[in-house]
């Protein structure tokens, strides 16, 4: 046993920034492929449509395209866009899954071999890629499969080691990762391609990922009660102004078919909820404005604004940068606004109309100016820092929702947000496929915005921050007292 005496960082921060680096790491995984892909395959020479792309910049590589002809697999656009989707079956697929799994049984544990996993199948990426398109798909399958546990993990273990106090202010910083991870992986990925080999972010990334579970699992414990290096003084404090723990530690004092009820068959209750069924469409909308950046935005620079693969790299990258930056700031600003006195329900309402309607008006912008690209460079900043505002408004609304099926909701949500993960390569190549011109990607922006608005509207109608929880345990509990009566 680790001594439990004060120390100097707590260990609750470590265990976030375990976190952190753990989803930083999934993240590089999900996006490396995005940028790989266009060192992967061969690329056509035909050059019908070149005068209905933009004009190549002066500082672009004027030999991109015979670079590009040094692919391996003669894979066209359709197959790109199921390869890039296949990643997304697997990830959606364990989203709720995951978040039932780690609040039923261990966060800790589900989260470390979800990373473990994700990391063996990354390395051998390239031997599959090899042995054909159809087995590079599966593995892709299977690194989705092992990466959609992580999240869904860690938002079980977030309300067990972190107060309430400080949540608001962490959630930006810590699920900020996402868009850490994935400004590493773009603006590196280009570069090694290019000089390593498209093998090399397999490999590497495979690797790092593989050796990072060593710290999670000697750090990480699903409760500060089970903790063996926790301090007294943080594990009091934790337990003192966390609600999931005191409720633990009452529950002998409680009827014992309330969590029963909520851990082992939360669904009657999440999948007929309004509010929670609006929290998910939310997240589908910004999850599809995210996704179409995240796994097209290197085509369109390559193939629209002809850079090479080092530069595209690097442009697609400086969306997700600023948008790391600005996701701390949401949630900071957050914190303040409910600390003024500002009801929870209206800070969300105000920063999912900045993510859905804001992000929206920026893809506009891009189809208006053309080829301007510096402009339409400096939209997709935008375009990302609005979307992110999402994490200083509803990203963890299932929280308020759900006090103790939280983990459940989570997965819920999750998957569709995920979702989006699989349909916008498809509808993208769809529109794409054989026709890599400025007005065949306007429909896809066109797309986005939609399906970035549309479901603000619902949220404005139907969302909610109240406790949907207590509710349905005192319905349930009346129905019981009617089936006893005689």
């Amino acid at each position: 046993m680790g001594c439990r005496g004060t120390t100097l960082i707590p260990l609750r921060a470590v265990i976030g920034f375990l976190g952190f680096l753990g989803i930083v790491l999934q993240y590089i995984l999900k996006v490396t492929l995005s940028v790989a892909i266009n060192g992967m395959v061969v690329h056509s020479t035909n050059t019908e449509v070149a005068d209905e792309t933009c004009p190549t910049p002066d500082n672009a590589n004027a030999n991109s395209t015979d670079a590009a002809q040094e692919g391996d697999f003669d894979w066209d656009e359709e197959m790109q866009g199921y390869i890039l989707s296949s990643y997304y079956y697997g990830y959606a697929a364990t989203n709720i899954l995951g978040g039932y799994a780690a609040a039923r049984f261990s966060a800790r544990w589900v989260y470390g071999m979800g990373l473990i996993t994700a990391g063996v199948f990354t390395a051998l990426g390239p031997l599959c890629a090899y042995a054909g398109a159809i087995l590079f798909m599966f593995s892709r399958i299977i690194v989705g499969l092992a990466s959609g546990v992580i999240i869904p993990a860690m938002h079980v273990l977030f309300p067990k080691w972190f107060p309430e106090s400080e949540r608001q202010r962490i959630t930006g910083a810590l699920f900020s990762a996402t868009y850490l991870g994935t400004v590493l992986s773009m603006s590196s990925s280009g570069s090694m391609v290019k000089n390593l080999g498209w093998t090399s972010v397999f490999y590497i990334y495979g690797g790092i990922t593989i050796f990072s579970v060593l710290p999670w699992f000697y750090f990480v414990y699903d409760e500060p009660e089970s903790h063996p290096r926790v301090s007294e003084k943080e594990k009091i404090y934790i337990l003192e102004n966390t609600k999931g723990n005191r409720a633990k530690r009452t529950e002998k004092n409680t009827d014992s078919h309330h969590k029963e009820d909520l851990i082992g068959n939360p669904w009657p209750m999440i999948l007929t909820n309004a509010p929670m069924w609006v929290h998910a469409f939310i997240m589908f909308g910004t999850g599809w404005v995210s996704f179409t950046l995240l796994s097209e935005l290197p085509t369109y620079v390559g193939n629209i604004l002809h850079y090479d693969i080092d530069d595209a790299g690097l442009i697609s990258a400086l969306p997700y940068l600023f948008g790391w930056i600005s996701c701390s700031v949401y949630s900071f600003l957050t914190q303040k606004f409910t600390e003024k006195g500002m009801r929870v329900i209206t800070t969300m309402r105000i920063w999912d109309a900045v993510a859905c309607i804001g992000s929206a008006l920026c893809l506009l912008g891009v189809t208006l100016v053309n080829c301007d690209v510096t402009v339409i460079i400096v939209l997709f900043v935008l375009t990302m820092v609005s979307r992110c505002a999402v994490y200083g408004g509803s990203y963890m609304n299932h929280l308020y929702l759900f006090p103790q099926a939280y983990g459940s909701a989570a997965g819920l949500a999750l998957t569709a947000s995920n979702l989006t993960g699989i349909l916008t390569p498809l509808v993208t190549s769809a529109f794409v496929s054989g026709r890599q011109t400025v007005q065949q990607w306007k429909y896809v922006f066109y797309v986005s915005m939609g399906m970035a608005t549309l479901p603000y509207v619902f949220y404005l109608i139907f969302g909610s921050a109240e406790d949907q929880e207590t509710p349905w345990i005192e319905k349930r509990k009346m129905k019981r007292k009617q089936q006893c009566v005689p």
